[in-house]
């Protein structure tokens, strides 16, 4: 399939086209590349991408902007990112610790407790989302925007810096400490 799209579309091989792809598909790159490692252990997660959207619902609501007047919670004030990074990322972090524990010492295998696990963060996510009133989240302050819809561009090529910055997370991880 690939070889006959490159026949067909000669562009489709160019810097602007693989960076177009880069950054429509920055979100599964960092599901990706968070799994990666699970599945290279022959684990598996499948709640990741439930974790994800409630990551993203999470910090969305703590990084309106204080002039929005739909702020969720209007009475907050807007938080710095590397805050928001941090809370969402805990709390990643527990129901990674509670994945573990129920498959470590309860001896559930990963694949139907992760399973329980996308679905309880789905329920979770339907939840807080009716809390926000079911509407879209906006209102951003600019430099959660500049943050989260920047490029790095070199030439025609461009990297959303979501992705750069998961790549550079994963080289930290993956980097042995000696």
């Amino acid at each position: 399939m690939l070889a006959i799209i490159i026949f067909q579309d000669p562009t489709f091989l160019s810097l602007l086209n693989l960076s177009n792809i880069l950054t429509q598909s920055s979100v599964r790159i960092i599901i990706a590349l968070g799994v990666a490692g699970l599945i290279v252990t022959q684990g598996t997660d499948l709640s990741a991408g439930r974790q994800v959207g409630l990551a993203a619902v999470v910090a969305a609501t703590l990084l309106q902007s204080v002039e929005n007047a739909n702020k969720v919670f209007p009475e907050m004030a807007t938080m710095p990112i590397p805050l928001v990074i941090l809370i969402v990322c805990a709390i990643g972090a527990v129901i990674g610790l509670l994945n573990g524990i129920i498959i470590a010492y309860l001896n559930v295998t990963p694949f139907i407790t992760t399973l329980g696990t996308m679905i309880i963060v789905y329920g979770i996510n339907s939840l807080y989302y009716d809390f926000v009133g079911a509407s879209p989240i906006s209102g951003f302050d600019s430099g959660f925007s500049t943050f989260a819809q920047g490029f790095i561009a070199l030439g025609s090529f461009r990297l959303s810096y979501i992705t750069f910055y998961a790549l550079i997370a994963v080289a930290f991880r993956l980097d042995p400490v000696e």
